[in-house]
């Protein structure tokens, strides 16, 4: 065998050199132009969304692929204009100029407070809020607040609605105390965790009806196969309505965690059947970051990873992720004189947490602290 193999083997040599050189040939163009091609290709934009540190307020600036911005709060008024010069600092970052859309959920200062200050540094063009129903510790942010939106456009926000966003699909869940009546298209489906929900009352939540908190603007956020959530404050029995009997949403890839990650907020019969891959906590040092919400996290289906807008307290070493997930560290410097009593304050540059996805549905997550990323291909 080996014999009839190699006669015709030598007769034709020299023709099979020449053969086998023109394939190396061909082959190392077509790897040329391969990689070429690979090069040149573009990527596939992205829906960026920066969660900016407001000491356990709330500021999440989302970017859509076609460059238009959505803005969720405004952080807190006062501090020398801090939270609006880092939502600046993180919008400069994204290229973008102007505030296209602002979701304000609720009229507390830490949501609402820096929307006036903001407005002094770049354009805000179109607000969307829950309307006019106000508690009487909301009456003069919200004063403040309704001189900008009286400027520009206003959207009173009501579930179902949706916002329009150039390359997302932007859908409002809740609103001024409602939730959706009926499931996402192509959503719902039972849930278990139900039966063993428990209310909350006064005794947990300091406050009989939850002020405004209960009345907090939610968003569903889409970007192809990409799914995202964000809060507000909407409360633990708020979020139940959303969820129970059947669940309205389906599932999403990330979690921009409810309330600071506070414990009036967040349930396991809320969180769990969202099945997040990724939860982001804009939690302060010692506001939200709770420790029945660390521990709702981490057993939630499926969620790989918790990153922090900062180190907790509470938390500690305990529940706190590594350090590579946590945006900052340090607690800030403890006010005096008439302000002792306060909590410390972290002034100054402050880094955030960003997240980047396609439209496949994988995404990244980067520490601007560390410029350590993660990245999540998309779900099967």
């Amino acid at each position: 065998m080996l014999a009839r193999v190699e006669g015709p083997l030598q007769r034709s040599r020299p023709q099979a050199g020449f053969t086998m050189h023109r394939v190396f040939v061909s082959l190392l163009v077509l790897s040329f132009w391969t990689l070429l091609g690979s090069v040149q290709r573009p990527s596939a934009p992205t829906l960026d969304a920066y969660q900016i540190d407001v000491e356990g307020g709330e500021a999440t600036l989302f970017v859509s692929p076609s460059g238009e911005s959505l803005l969720v709060d405004a952080g807190w008024l006062g501090y020398g204009g801090r939270d609006a010069d880092r939502i600046a600092a993180a919008a400069r970052q994204a290229g973008v100029t102007q505030i296209d859309h602002l979701v304000v959920t609720h009229y507390h200062t830490d949501h609402a407070g820096g929307a006036a200050e903001l407005a002094a540094r770049m354009p805000i063009r179109h607000c969307v809020d829950h309307g006019s129903d106000i508690g009487e510790d909301e009456r003069a942010v919200f004063e403040s607040y309704s001189e900008l939106r009286r400027q520009g456009r206003h959207t009173e926000a009501r579930p179902g609605d949706a916002i329009s966003v150039a390359g997302l699909s932007v859908k409002i869940i809740a609103s001024g105390g409602s939730v959706l009546g009926a499931p996402l298209e192509g959503r719902g489906g039972s849930n278990p965790l139900c039966d063993s929900f428990r209310t909350h009352g006064p005794e947990i939540t300091g406050r009989a009806a939850d002020g405004g908190d209960r009345r907090s603007v939610s968003l569903l956020v889409g970007y192809e196969k990409f799914r995202t959530i964000i809060m507000g404050d909407l409360t633990w029995n708020k979020e139940f309505d959303l969820v129970c009997p059947g669940n309205k949403l389906g599932t999403v890839d990330v979690y921009f965690v409810s309330h600071h990650g506070s414990d009036t907020s967040g349930s396991a019969a809320f969180v769990h059947p969202l099945r997040p891959r990724v939860a982001i906590m804009n939690n302060g040092p010692r506001k939200g970051g709770a420790i029945q919400t660390f521990q709702i996290l981490r057993t939630s289906p499926g969620l790989e990873d918790l990153w922090q807008n900062h180190y907790s307290v509470p938390g500690g070493a305990e529940h706190n992720p590594a350090d590579a997930f946590i945006a900052n560290l340090e607690e800030g410097v403890s006010p005096t004189g008439s302000d002792a009593k306060r909590m410390p304050v972290h002034m100054g540059a402050a880094a955030w947490i960003k997240l980047s996805a396609r439209p496949d549905g994988s995404f990244t997550v980067t520490n601007s602290r560390t410029g350590f990323s993660k990245s999540y291909p998309a779900r099967n």
